[in-house]
């Protein structure tokens, strides 16, 4: 069997190993492509990470990837000026568990030179399904030129200025969340910078201002880029059987609580059962749309609490959240309000989760803010 991904970028690279890996537990042998456009450049932003992907890391590479692959720890979020009640809310993995934050051109090539026997990487851009004679192709190429084939996502925020300042010594091992007047940044450490990303509403604050709040927020000389965006999800995550979306050709969601790299892995399993294991059309595609829904509602909640700021731009986040049909996490929120400890440490073991987060997530997430 042959399986082409097209692209490289961080889900193309999730695709190729989670399917490089899994391939020895079945009987089926499999030939992997890995297409790209060496024309289009990474993501020029700071990657956060949730415990899925040190996982994944693991089985492809082993405890090597540590001292090979450039990253920093990631032991949780600080979320700074959200809610009402504190000024920061920490919110951790379990002890002595973390994650990583990389530079998405240094996971690109850490993976093409250590998985390279593994697949057949090739430098093209393709144009149409037609030209690829694959049985399956996990398309990976960012995101769609047009929504038609798409529906959107509910959000408060649709646009994202983006920066880097120097690396800072002994900086912070967690990624700074920091609500901001109109909107929210991002401070992410990495091993050879620090990138900066300004989330805001450009309906509410227009680019000149969230540039100026940009840079008194963090000191930065200059944006490097603004990165207007839509958030959706596929209606067919699954073309004609054989086409198989993941990326942003897949869904896009912005990176409040970096949601992405976890949705590529996720979508990835499913993926794999889907051609492998007998998993039917209908069940893989509504499994994957169901996950990214949740990962929408997962995201509003965190606006429900508002911030430091009463503001315009907090309070269309609010309403956004109290018009929403959220009966499904309405749920979650109630049982995980009133979790006993003893709950909460069987929920630490528990393979339950709804979005990315386990009932003590939730738990902890509540206590901060209420």
């Amino acid at each position: 069997m042959k399986i082409t991904i097209i692209g490289r970028g961080n889900a193309g690279c999730i695709s190729a190993m989670h399917f490089a890996h899994y391939r020895n537990t079945i009987n089926t042998k499999i030939e992997i492509d890995l297409l790209f456009d060496s024309n289009i450049p990474p993501v020029p932003t700071g990657q956060g990470t949730t415990l899925d992907f040190p996982e994944i890391l693991f089985n492809c590479f082993n405890l090597g990837y540590l001292n090979k692959f450039p990253s920093t720890k990631k032991t949780g979020i600080m979320y700074e000026d959200f809610g009402k009640k504190k000024n920061k809310l920490f919110h951790n993995f379990p002890v002595g568990n973390y994650s990583l934050h990389f530079d998405p051109k240094d996971f690109q090539d850490f993976v093409c030179k250590n998985l390279k026997i593994n697949f057949n990487e090739i430098d093209e851009n393709v144009k149409d399904y037609k030209q690829i004679d694959s049985d399956y192709i996990i398309d990976c190429r960012g995101s769609p030129k047009t929504l038609k084939g798409y529906e959107e996502l509910v959000s408060p925020v649709n646009c994202a200025l983006l920066s880097t300042l120097p690396k800072k010594e002994n900086d912070v091992e967690y990624t700074r969340s920091i609500a901001h007047e109109n909107g929210w940044c991002f401070y992410i450490p990495l091993p050879d910078k620090t990138s900066l990303g300004y989330i805001f509403n450009k309906s509410i604050t227009n680019v000149d201002q969230a540039t100026k709040n940009f840079k008194d927020t963090f000191n930065v000389k200059k944006v490097n880029k603004v990165f207007p965006f839509k958030q959706y999800v596929a209606k067919e995550p699954i073309i004609d059987n054989r086409v198989l979306l993941n990326g942003n050709k897949l869904f896009f969601l912005e990176p409040l609580e970096a949601t992405a790299m976890g949705c590529y892995i996720n979508s990835a399993r499913f993926y794999f059962d889907y051609i492998f294991n007998n998993a039917s059309k209908e069940y893989t595609s509504n499994k994957i749309k169901e996950y990214v829904y949740q990962l929408q509602d997962f995201i509003l909640w965190h606006y429900s609490y508002g911030s430091k700021h009463d503001t315009i731009f907090w309070k269309h986040s609010k309403n956004l959240w109290h018009s929403h049909n959220k009966q499904e996490i309405e749920k979650i929120i109630t049982i995980s309000r009133d979790m006993s400890e003893q709950d909460i440490q069987k929920s630490l073991h528990s393979n339950f989760k709804y979005a990315q987060w386990q009932l003590w997530n939730f738990n902890n997430f509540i206590k901060g803010m209420e």
